[in-house]
């Protein structure tokens, strides 16, 4: 009988989990976690998320850009570690044809350089005024700005494209 409950009992748990992640947007899941990084926390109350019009919650103005690009949904998170802050936005394109294309739209308008080879996808570097890295992983276009010292801010930026570039792909 124990065996039994046990079982049932471990299966609940298994299917409260599944219903859980299945009601948690793809693009928020793949945010990175607490500690996930070493020593970056998320900043309360920093998480927002939009789908469709409400995309306007993320951008304060311009949404329709990302709505008449292919965007379908989007969740930004903001992470500290001591005083330095990083912000990740991550989009859900209609197609992975949509996510590259804007990407290079930002690549151009941005005038990003320098490809990271430490990710298999198409991605930009752009250093000023802040470091950010703007990167696709099949249909997700994401972006990662740091706003602190610029040799400090690669590598920080590097590190949150390839965990999130990682969590895409094993999706």
């Amino acid at each position: 009988m124990k065996k039994y409950s046990r079982h049932v009992f471990l299966a609940l748990v298994f299917l409260a989990t599944a219903v859980f992640a299945a009601g948690v947007p793809a693009v928020q899941r793949f945010l990175p976690a607490k500690d996930e990084i070493k020593g970056w926390s998320i900043l309360p109350d920093s998480l927002q998320y939009g789908k469709g019009d409400d995309i306007s919650r993320i951008y304060d103005g311009g949404y329709e850009l990302y709505t008449k690009n292919g965007v379908i949904d989007a969740a930004r998170q903001t992470y500290k570690h001591g005083d330095d802050y990083l912000e990740v936005t991550i989009h859900t394109m209609k197609s992975e044809k949509a996510a590259t294309a804007f990407l290079e739209y930002w690549k151009k308008e941005l005038k990003g350089t320098a490809k990271s080879k430490s990710i298999r996808g198409p991605n930009f570097l752009v250093t000023k005024p802040n470091v950010s890295r703007y990167f696709v992983t099949g249909k997700y276009f994401t972006t990662v700005i740091a706003f602190h010292s610029a040799n400090k801010a690669l590598g920080d930026t590097e590190q949150f494209m390839k965990l999130i570039d990682r969590k895409i792909r094993k999706s």
